[in-house]
């Protein structure tokens, strides 16, 4: 198991909490959501060997047939909730001084989510992208999606290119075709106005959307001293060398409206937003984000 994206004080610190859909989903769900459609539908997800104890009407008997070996069927039903996390890992995303990198804090606030998710028995897929989407898992709840999980976060190969999440948000759109839940993790390094645009285009189409807007302290603050030279971690660019104090003050104005901008924008088309800096321990901002968000369901 990767330990550096599993983080066990994260995993405990929410173990007993859920990420519950505010909206209606599709099904007739038996456990935490509320359902849209009435009726129970299942779909075929895998086959495992016969275990003392299951239930007889599960085996597949044209496997027994072929492989002279009882196996059930495993399903899974397509009424529980769809996960989906957009996790962001272009160049900008490396960047991190103070603490962890904005990268692993994204790679461990997708894990850690999507564990959550499949501890509830709902469904959860992750797509990894930089300027295209580069893996993708779709939403199941199997034993082993976890595991595949970790592994496209791990051992995904990334580009240097600038990243584009308006059009992988676009991408995504046009294949989404049943009502779920989308999560964005990244540093929103793009045009604010696309990003908005195609993220409220997902809400209009009965999607819930969760933004996670992460940024290290030294981007909101610019706190260095003295001479710097900037590399760029994106394209082609050149490096910069400058003296940060002389613009620290247009600097920081300028990242308030960027982070306003966003802020604003997700409040307008009913999209839940939630700024994270990097020197904040995740294990404390998941879980007071999700008795939050549990205290706001309880009261509506």
């Amino acid at each position: 198991m990767p330990e550096s994206i599993v983080d066990a004080a994260v995993l405990s610190s929410i173990s007993h909490l859920e990420l519950i859909a505010r909206q209606a989903v599709e099904g007739a769900l038996s456990g935490l959501h509320h359902s849209h459609f009435m009726g129970r539908n299942v779909e075929f997800s895998e086959h495992r060997l016969y275990h003392p104890g299951d239930e007889l009407r599960l085996i597949d008997w044209r496997a027994y047939a072929k492989t002279d070996r009882f196996h059930v069927k495993l399903f899974e039903e397509d009424t529980n909730l769809r996960a989906m996390i957009l996790t962001d890992m272009s160049g900008s995303m490396r960047f991190g001084e103070t603490g962890k990198s904005k990268l692993l804090y994204a790679q461990q606030l997708t894990a850690s989510l999507s564990h959550l998710i499949l501890s509830q028995g709902d469904s959860v897929g992750v797509l990894v992208f930089d300027d295209i989407v580069r893996s993708y898992i779709p939403p199941r709840n199997r034993t082993d999606q976890w595991g595949g999980v970790l592994d496209i976060l791990t051992n995904t190969v990334m580009s240097n290119d600038e990243s584009a999440i308006a059009d992988v948000l676009a991408e995504l759109g046009e294949v989404l075709k049943k009502r779920g839940l989308v999560i964005l993790v990244s540093d929103l390094i793009d045009d604010p106005d696309r990003v908005l645009q195609n993220l409220a285009l997902l809400k209009k189409s009965h999607q819930e959307v969760l933004v996670f807007h992460i940024l290290s302290p030294e981007e909101i603050e610019l706190p260095f001293y003295g001479t710097v030279e900037f590399h760029p971690l994106e394209g082609e660019s050149d490096s910069m060398r400058t003296v940060p104090r002389r613009l620290q003050k247009k600097y920081q104005e300028r990242v308030q409206r960027f982070l306003r901008r966003y802020r604003e924008g997700c409040v307008e088309f009913g999209i839940e937003y939630n700024l994270l800096r990097t020197d904040q321990p995740l294990e404390k901002v998941l879980r007071e984000y999700l008795q939050r968000r549990l205290r706001t369901r309880n009261r509506s």
